[in-house]
């Protein structure tokens, strides 16, 4: 006979061992697993074994998948015969804490203030992935988990996945399974859920300008000597249209039109551009202008400048001509737009562009993957829909998220269709950036979505 966990007593179950949640969760964060610095290896390996660990602990059978790089911790849960199977997808990788001046508090001592714990990967998405384990925990240990259940959590989403995606051919029947079910999205605005229907694909770079023998005095150089560091800023300038569009010829082939319904429910969601600009400081005016925030931020690809350095950034003045200057760059693709292609495209535009007095070079290559896009009318989605509307007390709306979870696109063509991607962060998690955070009340809802949905899928 199958035991049925209703919102309520789940919610008392929380609220009995709270406590014990938080300091489990409070010791996962306390792992420095920065997948993109390679000093941090042994911490992201410790971290990997720790969930290994903590996953039998609560009732699964778990191994180290190794990879070329970080390993991959799967897990497995055998439930009812004939019930659904669901692979649950996350990362245990965080991202640098830099600028370490603006933490409040120390980024891997987590520290919980006003109802919120505060640490590096508070929210992306140790917070979001833990507390679905602990849902999983509880219907485990209440006969309530009627679905098998597998687990995918890599070290590398946050540097681009490559490593597990070299892998998967070889592990295609281990993680085969009817679900796809991530939790490493967000709110459409407070107090509104939101499921993702799409996330967008990436590529990226570095570009390096240069070719002089050192950084040379600009009273003995200047009007001489070519400037790598103006130089960088012409050719960056020339990426794009005084429309805000991408100036990249071909950057925009193969983009899927946003449908009548896609339009429809993208005017749904809400986006309040005073609030906006309280949140960032300055007015969303970022883009294709002529189009919907909401449309910028979610159905068309950007191409985007990460970060520019070159020459004396001290106090005060100094005097010189810089012998090299480089930038990061990124792409977010949309779907319809090939991520090799798209990159091939941006390398050539910029080789010709570039100034024949200098020598440029690109490393740091980087394709993430596609664009996944999904339809909203499909069973598992409409099953979340009736999940999250109880939850919440409102029903969802749909979203397609301006960001990327670079193995999704992968794991979605083994699995297929039934990809449902619903998370609980917000803007004021400072994601990727100081003081990341996520409350108790963020972490209590995903748990509760996690038990529920968990169950329906069950059915």
């Amino acid at each position: 006979m199958s035991v049925k966990i209703d919102q309520s007593k789940l919610g008392l179950i929380f609220e009995r061992d709270q406590g014990r949640f938080v300091e489990e969760w409070k010791e996962l964060l306390s792992f420095p697993s920065i997948s993109i610095e390679t000093e941090y290896q042994a911490d992201c390996q410790a971290c990997a074994e720790w969930l290994g660990r903590h996953l039998q602990q609560i009732g699964f059978k778990s191994e180290l998948l190794e990879t070329s790089s970080k390993p991959v911790v799967f897990a497995e849960y055998t439930g009812r015969p004939g019930k659904k199977t669901v692979l649950f997808y996350g990362h245990y990788d965080v991202q640098p804490v830099d600028p370490l001046d603006l933490w409040q508090s120390e980024p891997f001592s987590p520290e919980l203030r006003d109802g919120r714990i505060y640490a590096r990967g508070a929210q992306d998405n140790k917070g979001q992935l833990f507390a679905i384990l602990k849902a999983l925990e509880v219907l485990i240990r209440e006969g309530a988990l009627e679905c098998s259940v597998k687990l995918l959590l890599e070290g590398e989403e946050e540097c681009g996945s490559a490593a597990i995606r070299e892998s998967l051919p070889q592990w295609r029947s281990k993680i085969g399974a009817d679900v796809l079910m991530v939790c490493d999205t967000g709110f459409a605005a407070p107090g509104i859920p939101a499921i993702v229907v799409g996330l967008r694909g990436l590529v990226g770079c570095t570009v390096w300008l240069g070719g002089l023998t050192r950084d040379l005095h600009s009273g003995m150089h200047g009007g001489l000597a070519p400037n790598p560091a103006r130089e960088l800023a012409v050719l960056l300038a020339s990426l794009h249209q005084p429309d805000g569009s991408v100036a990249v010829k071909g950057f925009y082939d193969g983009v899927l039109p946003v449908s009548a319904k896609e339009r429809e429910l993208l005017a749904r969601t809400p986006f309040d551009a005073s609030a906006y600009k309280r949140e960032i400081g300055v007015d969303p005016l970022g883009g294709e202008v002529d189009l919907s925030p909401n449309e910028r931020v979610s159905l068309r690809p950007t191409l985007d400048v990460n970060g520019i350095h070159s020459g004396y950034g001290g106090a005060g003045q100094k005097t010189i001509i810089p012998s090299e200057a480089f930038a990061k760059l990124t792409a977010r693709l949309v779907a319809g737009q090939d991520p090799h292609r798209v990159l091939d495209l941006i390398l050539a535009h910029l080789r010709e562009n570039a100034p024949s007095a200098l020598q440029l070079k690109f490393s740091d290559i980087e394709i993430a993957g596609p664009a996944v896009r999904r339809d909203v009318d499909g069973e598992v989605v409409q099953r979340a829909v009736r999940v999250l509307s109880e939850l919440c007390g409102c029903e969802p709306v749909f979203g397609w998220c301006g960001a990327s979870i670079p193995i999704v696109a992968d794991l979605a063509e083994i699995i297929g269709e039934d990809v449902l991607l619903v998370g609980f962060g917000l803007d004021e998690n400072n994601i990727h950036a100081p003081n990341e955070n996520f409350s108790i009340e963020q972490f209590k809802c995903t748990f509760l979505y996690g038990a529920m949905m968990l169950q329906e899928l069950g059915k």
